[in-house]
């Protein structure tokens, strides 16, 4: 007999039997549900399922409850009879537990039962607590009076549920994402990241904020308010400046040192010392105590946040390391703020919190957002965990030829008496040839299986590939019967009508049928009957098996992910995302931000924030050691034209000059429109002021006078520094032509990305050209599999490495990793009959938009293989192995599976033989029984019977079947 259909009856709507629900009110059950709640919840559980059994509280035979051992007799005796007499049962019931059922040891049989479940698999035995449960309830049916024999046998077979509080370990334990090897797998969602994002920007936005008023704060304390120490000896800083105004009109007020001095060894006036000019510098200068009482909280944390006490450290020190500090601070800010921007696209409901945190930071990504697109953190509507199925059986129907009938009349032949006639049918080659063709090729098979999938009434799940068929909910002979029916219907329908056209049509090819009576008395008729194929058919159950329906996202996304790439290349780089920035938004800040991401070629950075023009003086009398007035003393003067660099404007001066000499003498300088004017003793003082933003250049002058009778300047050097800004036109200038460079770059990104798209999609053709008809059907099985366990345990297998590398680079096993992930592998590739496994792709807008045009625009010519590729979801039915359903159901609550012992148990209830496993995928299961009674059903056939007389056929309704009554000599 030849497999005509596979399909999986679910038990029909008739034989659906409501569960016995454990769910009690105990004070073990509270504290259960309470467990819940709590950190830790699965250890608080099993701890609370020992307690029970510890106490006593637990169920180990059936006489410690009223009436128990009588009821699981009368259990077993129902168990085991086809029939159930409830006037023979009602006595048996009240005999053993009277009146009434006993509440309290029908709640104890439950609290037995999960006890048992909580601490598979090394608690105690529950099957006696599993039947007292079952007894009690077709007992508490009985009393009531109103059993049925349908109601008791629907007990005796009903499923047992669990408390729905009991589903919270998994989902908790599912939110964690912590796998058993340990590692944690939690991945926010966007929303979530968004609000650690801003959480760290906050904070750095605050310590950036404290830095700047910190560097501002010590920047305004004045002399006063400042200490020179040095050589362990302090003193204030104010003590070494003397303040005067210039006693010249219009001059720049400056003052004028009068430091601590040394005898020249020409006139014995005293010089500047050393301390001074490290004053100058602030290397030597500190916070006094007053100062540091007037900073502010925030600074004076932050200074010691970052080690430096104020007391201690010289103000050079804490306004470079602030400064260090600031830089860094503000660099952080803009690389939070590029993060930020990356997700403010994708949690769209943080936007408006996300610009008004980022404010001056925020920057365009670089990269286009929509190619990151973001994992759901909910679905769209009420949440569902994954729940049996329910239970079902693997069936086929099996058919073969049993015998040719009769059917109806093909032609007829008649020829009058005394007449020879000879008849000839002509017929079309190419239509004859068609007809035949179309129903020969229907095979009785491939006809059934389509059949099952597009008809089949109640179905429920349409699976297509390698198997187990359709999955229905009728009964699986009436199921079967109507398959086959429907099969026998259509080809019977294609040969009558090929029938009709070979009477109707001349045709290219002769046949010749001679009819001679011309020695006849009376007419003579010839009568021709077309014949039926009549097969049998029979369907047979493989056992029944508990399924899991889950939905499962684009099954095909690794595969695709695989066929872009190259091998052992890297994915592609992200798409570009459009540079829309404006030239007047380029700034120092972001500007090699945008260079860099954009990767623009010969930008160069934005003009210096400041720089610098140097002038400098000297000069030296004739002879400084002499007494004479004209020979001991310089007289200077000397202007000059000083160039500002292009696209640079002063904006202001700093001079230092350092003379020696006799005592009276006078310094004036000219910088731009500005004139400084200063007498007596100057020598090492630093002088600043402001100019009026002069481009291109400026005068800069120096004179060095004396007054005439006293000798005064012997020797002079002046250093004047102009310090230049950018002008407006020069910064729109580079922004302009830096916009130009990386817009130039943004373009050639997007260029190299098609053009790498365009090769990588012209690479996935060649390779699925290449895959044949095997290969494809092993890659939709794995990829399938991979994805529901990645479902169904929440982890990505990211951590499934048992692999090390030595010394040389070769790959080894490791074999604790290998001990550790065995029995995990083991459980899952035992536990589901993976080659059973149900599946229906779903369209593509279900998945991912970024892939929907790339689905869409798919050219795969086998359509089974595309419509996997082009899924957008899958739907998928698993059928859990025997003996596997308690530790599915355990896992599916619990996250745990049987250890390595367990599954290894030689004819334990979880051993799975490997001569078994190489037959299933082999499809060698031989466990099969007869489901009903064998039927028949007709075919017709191309095949002509002459009849042995020249009688027309009848037929006659008997027993419910029509009957064509014999002609003469069959």
């Amino acid at each position: 007999m030849s497999i005509i259909l596979k399909f999986v009856s679910l038990r029909s709507p008739t034989d659906i039997v409501d569960p016995l629900a454990l769910a009690a009110r105990s004070d073990f059950q509270q504290k259960l549900e309470e467990a819940v709640a709590q950190p830790d919840p699965s250890s608080n559980l099993v701890a609370i399922a020992k307690s029970l059994v510890g106490e006593g509280h637990f169920v180990e035979s059936a006489e410690e409850l009223r009436g128990g051992a009588e009821l699981l007799s009368l259990l077993k005796r129902l168990s085991e009879s086809p029939t159930h007499v409830i006037a023979e049962i009602e006595p048996l019931v009240r005999a053993a537990v009277g009146d009434a059922v006993p509440p309290g040891d029908v709640t104890r049989s439950k609290d037995s039962v999960l006890a048992a479940y909580l601490l598979e698999p090394d608690g105690p035995d529950s099957s006696t607590a599993v039947k007292l449960v079952r007894a009690y309830h077709i007992a508490e049916l009985v009393l009531a009076g109103n059993a049925s024999a349908a109601q008791i046998d629907a007990l005796l077979r009903a499923p047992l549920v669990l408390p729905d509080y009991l589903l919270m370990p998994r989902r908790l334990a599912s939110k964690s994402n912590v796998n058993e090897s340990g590692s944690e797998e939690q991945k926010q969602s966007a929303d979530q990241a968004v609000d650690a994002l801003l959480k760290e920007f906050s904070a750095a936005q605050k310590h950036y904020d404290v830095v700047e008023n910190a560097l501002a704060e010590i920047a305004s304390h004045d002399e006063d308010e400042l200490v020179l120490s040095e050589l362990g000896l302090r003193q204030p800083l104010a003590e070494l400046y003397l303040t005067r105004p210039a006693d010249v009109a219009g001059g720049d007020i400056h003052p004028v040192a009068t430091p601590s001095r040394r005898k020249s060894p020409f006139t014995g006036t005293i010089s500047p010392t050393s301390p001074l000019r490290r004053a100058a510098a602030r290397s030597n200068v500190f916070l006094s105590e007053s100062a540091i009482r007037l900073l502010s909280e925030p600074v004076a944390g932050v200074l010691r946040k970052l080690g430096l006490p104020p007391a201690t450290t010289s103000i050079r020190d804490l306004q470079n390391k602030l400064t260090i500090d600031y830089e860094l601070s503000g660099q952080k800010l803009s690389d939070l703020s590029v993060e930020l921007g990356t997700l403010q696209t994708v949690a769209k409901a943080k936007g408006a919190a996300v610009s008004a945190a980022i404010g001056k930071w925020k920057v365009e990504p670089v990269d286009d957002i929509s190619e990151q697109e973001p994992v759901a953190s909910a679905p769209p509507s009420a949440f569902t965990t994954i729940k049996p199925l329910g239970y079902a059986e693997l069936c086929v129907v099996r058919s073969h030829l049993v015998r040719y009938e009769r059917a109806e009349v093909a032609s007829l032949e008649s020829v009058m008496a005394g007449e020879r006639l000879t008849h000839t049918l002509h017929r079309l080659v190419e239509s004859e040839v068609a007809d035949t063709t179309e129903s020969e090729r229907a095979s009785v098979a491939s006809l059934a299986q389509n059949v099952a999938e597009q008809g089949g009434g109640k179905t429920t799940a349409q699976a297509v590939g390698a198997g187990r068929g359709p999955l229905t909910s009728d009964g699986p002979e009436w199921f079967s019967k109507s398959v086959t029916d429907s099969v026998s219907s259509t080809l019977s329908e294609r040969n009558l009508s090929a029938s009709v056209s070979r009477q109707l049509r001349r045709t290219e090819d002769d046949t010749e049928h001679l009819l001679d009576n011309t020695a006849g008395a009376t007419a003579d008729f010839a009568v021709y009957q077309s014949l039926d194929r009549v097969y049998q058919a029979a369907v047979f159950s493989y056992g029944t098996r508990l399924l899991y329906d889950l939905i499962v996202p684009e099954p095909a996304a690794l595969f695709r992910e695989a066929l872009s790439r190259g091998r052992g290349q890297d994915r592609l780089p992200p798409k570009p995302a459009r540079f829309n920035l404006r030239a007047d938004q380029l700034t120092a800040k972001n500007w090699s931000y945008y260079a860099a991401g954009h990767r623009a070629s010969g930008v160069e950075p934005p003009p210096a924030a400041q720089i610098t023009v140097t002038e400098n003086f000297a000069g030296k009398a004739a002879d400084p050691f002499s007494g004479e007035l004209n020979s001991n003393t310089l007289e200077f003067a000397e202007s000059r034209i000083s160039r500002v660099p292009k696209g640079f404007k002063a904006i202001s001066y700093r001079l230092i000059a350092m003379a020696s000499g006799w005592t009276a003498y006078v310094l004036r300088i000219t910088i731009g429109a500005k004139q400084i004017i200063v007498d007596s003793d100057w020598s090492g003082t630093v002088f600043s002021g402001t100019l009026d933003g002069e481009t291109e250049s400026l005068p800069v002058a120096l004179i060095a006078d004396g007054n005439g009778t006293q000798a005064s300047i012997s020797t002079l050097a002046v250093a004047v520094e102009i310090l230049c800004e950018p002008t407006a036109d020069a910064v729109a200038a580079w922004r302009t032509k830096t916009h130009g460079q990386i817009l130039a770059g943004n373009q050639q990104r997007f260029a190299e990305y098609e053009e790498q798209i365009a090769t990588r999609d012209a690479t996935a053709r060649l390779r699925l050209q290449s895959l044949d008809a095997v290969r494809q059907r092993n890659i939709v099985r794995d990829e399938l599999k991979r994805t529901i366990l990645a479902v169904l345990t929440n982890q990505n297998f990211g951590t499934f490495n048992a692999m090390r590398i030595d010394s040389l680079g070769f790959p080894y096993p490791d074999a604790a990793a290998t001990v550790a992930l065995s029995a995990y592998i083991r459980f899952f590739e035992q536990a589901v009959e993976w080659e059973h496994i149900e599946y229906a792709f779903l369209p593509y807008f279900w998945g991912s938009r970024a892939s929907w045009v790339s689905k869409l625009l798919g050219a795969e010519p086998d359509t089974q293989f595309a419509a996997f590729l082009a899924s957008g979801a899958a739907r998928v039915v698993i059928p859990i192995r025997r003996n596997y359903e308690t530790a599915f159901e355990r896992f599916l609550n619990t996250g745990k599976t049987p250890d390595t012992t367990e599954l290894l148990d030689v004819g334990g209830r979880f051993w799975a033989s490997i001569v078994t496993q190489l037959r299933e995928q082999d499809s060698g299961d031989d466990s099969e029984t007869v489901v009903g009674t064998p039927w028949e059903y007709r075919i017709a056939s191309d095949l002509v019977r002459a009849r042995r007389d020249d009688k027309l056929p009848k037929w006659t309704l008997t027993n419910g079947n029509w009957v064509e009554a014999p002609d003469a000599n069959s």
